[in-house]
């Protein structure tokens, strides 16, 4: 039986009643709005497959439009309000699905009147783009019946949870653009405007919500899925419909024109029974997209996945504590350790999806936190892979890892690994790792790659990377200072980090010989490239990135980047000959025609540094060999010969026993 009471819309009305009103009220603002707001067209159909978020289509010319809206995560009620609409309980969107833009209008019901596959007409003076209502959940249910049908697609009605987070759109306040009613933001009875107390609006009259939803305040009443319960005490959690309770009644969302405001808010729940038509109702529509195959998926989306899977299954925030902070440690390749275009813009979506869609955390700058100050910390890596999904040959996708850790407790709080598209995918290095001459795998890197790819939810954080954590803020800010030019503060920031425990770090010293050079300051730049020396032989190898003309031995003849290769060669001569032993020096190409010619141009390069070696150092001529192995050891891979691929050219230097002549004695 229909509930009378306040809960809902109001007390139902004699059909004679209803038919007046429609007459008089629709037929007066009807004329001026029956032209047909399409005109403005949406984007031709899409394949289901290449729908993302933010993308509008309609799957026929009298389909409603639709828009995806992402996958994410919402605290679904409120306090203080009603009884119904409480507990406030987070709730996870795991995918993304497509709602209707406005509510089903007129034209769109009219298209399933002719069909057959609704019975209900619109009432006298309705037309054009006004929503479709005096319709029962049963109605609704024959309308999305025949979408299906007709489109091949699941079309259906929204779930409860669904509704209020596309409705929210991100926002926690009582309506999506804030918590006063607003003026002229919606219709309904005390909003002002044109419609306010006297019917419905054309779709479309009020501006969207950020997720491009038109009229979820006020307009009509919206039908979803759910049966009513009283309160959301056993409520679902994963954006399913609730379908235990009283099913004979179902809930609609939104409010309309003829309550006033309060009935319009986000949280705001009201039931009427399934079989009854009521002036007032109407309804949107959801349409399910297909689950993607593991690598399918875009970048960005890809991206927004793996964000969903760990955020979503971290801890929420404690009632009334506030939302807690978390800093990003900048995302790296999960080979190089280094930074890149990818990585960046990966670091960046995330800032905005933790920003917009997860209000339990808040991002922190890492700078400010000084590190280990702060509770949570996420990490990414970022790693090319073939077919087989191995690291070797030709990448064809993307793995990436994305992992939360509770500092506090020293745990991983969640983690996700997803594959992504290779197509459109920009590896280019960021300016400092572009710019750094040497790479090796230092300690912290590989501390930082272990954590986020060798873990699972519950592990330690590797002590390594969570040692370093105020370190890793400060080279950090360097990294950013050096790469908005300015090198002073680069070169000050990279000399504090160099005083702390994690100072022996590669990155320091390649930051200290960076931000030296770009100030001119050589004999500074030539003292730490000499460490950089050490460090690498002191392990056993030192990695140079030689900027080699392409398919060529020759290296820059300019002047300022023939001073910095004459600068390594001098510094890498005399840092073998203080050692003793001997030197083998392996060359490397990336991946492009025959292998054999791959091996023979590394080698040949190989042979050119060893030569150049010997002019810096003749006593090194007798205690060096050179090898090459073409694209063998690619870190890489993607094979395009551009600056991505500068690691995949590099000249490593690896310290081997050897017996030496005695003075006097010949070999």
């Amino acid at each position: 039986m229909t509930d009378m009471s306040s809960n809902h819309h109001c007390c139902r009305m004699p059909s004679w009643l209803v038919l007046l009103i429609g007459t008089l009220a629709f037929a007066a603002l009807n004329g001026a709005w029956s032209a047909d707001m399409s005109n403005s067209g949406a984007p031709a159909p899409q394949t289901p497959e290449s729908l993302k978020p933010g993308d509008t289509y309609r799957d026929c010319d009298a389909c409603p439009e639709m828009v995806v809206v992402p996958a994410g995560r919402l605290e679904m009620g409120s306090a203080g309000n009603r009884a119904e609409e409480t507990p406030v309980h987070s709730v996870v969107i795991p995918g993304p699905f497509a709602i209707g833009v406005y509510e089903v209008t007129v034209d769109e019901w009219d298209a399933c009147l002719r069909e057959g596959g609704c019975r209900q007409s619109p009432q006298q003076g309705q037309q054009g783009r006004l929503p479709m209502v005096n319709i029962s959940w049963d109605d609704a249910q024959r309308y999305v019946a025949w979408l299906s049908a007709k489109t091949g697609r699941k079309y259906r009605l929204p779930t409860e949870a669904e509704w209020e987070y596309a409705a929210r759109a991100g926002s926690s306040t009582r309506f999506w653009w804030g918590d006063a009613p607003g003026d002229s933001m919606a219709n309904c009875a005390d909003c002002g405007g044109v419609w306010g107390g006297k019917s419905t609006a054309p779709v479309g009259s009020f501006q969207a919500n950020p997720f491009g939803l038109h009229d979820v305040h006020g307009n009509a009443w919206e039908w979803t899925g759910d049966c009513w319960n009283p309160s959301y005490t056993g409520a679902p959690a994963d954006g399913t419909p609730w379908l235990r309770g009283d099913c004979i009644s179902r809930v609609l969302r939104g409010g309309s024109w003829a309550l006033d405001h309060d009935y319009m808010r986000s949280a705001r729940r009201s039931r009427y029974d399934r079989d009854v038509r009521y002036y007032l109702n109407g309804l949107r529509v959801v349409s399910e997209l297909p689950a993607r195959k593991e690598g399918d998926m875009p970048f960005a989306a890809t991206v927004q996945d793996a964000a969903h899977k760990v955020f979503s299954k971290a801890p929420a925030a404690a009632p009334g504590g506030g939302p807690a902070a978390v800093i990003i440690d900048p995302l790296i390749d999960g080979l190089s350790g280094t930074q890149s275009v990818a990585t960046q813009a990966m670091g960046a979506q995330l800032v905005e999806l933790l920003s917009t869609r997860y209000p339990q955390f808040v991002v922190q700058d890492p700078a400010a936190s000084g590190g280990g100050q702060t509770p949570y910390v996420v990490i990414g890596t970022f790693t090319g892979v073939n077919k087989e999904r191995k690291t070797t040959g030709e990448r064809v996708a993307y793995r990436i890892c994305l992992v939360l850790l509770d500092v506090r407790s020293g745990r991983i709080a969640s983690k996700a690994k997803v594959f992504s598209q290779a197509d459109g995918v920009d590896i280019t290095p960021s300016p400092f790792f572009r710019d750094s001459p040497a790479w090796l795998p230092d300690p912290y890197t590989q501390a930082y790659i272990r954590t986020c790819q060798a873990t699972k939810p519950g592990d330690p954080i590797d002590p390594l990377y969570a040692d370093r954590l105020r370190t890793s803020a400060l080279i950090n800010e360097a990294i950013a200072a050096y790469e908005d030019g300015d090198y002073r503060r680069s070169q000050e920031l990279f000399g504090r980090a160099a005083g702390t425990p994690g100072g022996d770090q590669l990155r320091i010293l390649n930051g200290l010989y960076l931000s030296s050079w770009a100030l001119g300051q050589h004999q500074q730049a030539a003292a730490a490239f000499d460490r950089i020396v050490d460090l690498g032989l002191d392990g056993g190898r030192l990695t140079i990135k030689f900027p080699f003309g392409p398919n060529s031995t020759d290296l820059p003849m300019d002047e300022a980047a023939a001073g910095q290769t004459n600068l390594w060669l001098t510094q890498i001569a005399r840092g073998v000959a203080r050692r003793g032993g001997c030197l083998e020096i392996v060359g490397h190409t990336e991946r492009q025609g025959p292998e054999i010619l791959n091996e023979r141009l590394s080698l040949r390069r190989a042979e050119y540094v060893m030569r150049r070696l010997a002019e810096e150092v003749p006593a090194l001529r007798d205690r060096m060999i050179a090898t090459g192995r073409g694209s063998a050891g690619n870190l890489v891979g993607s094979g395009k010969g551009g600056s991505e691929d500068a690691l995949d050219r590099r000249i490593e230097f690896e310290l081997i026993g050897c017996e030496l002549p005695t003075p006097g004695q010949t070999q």
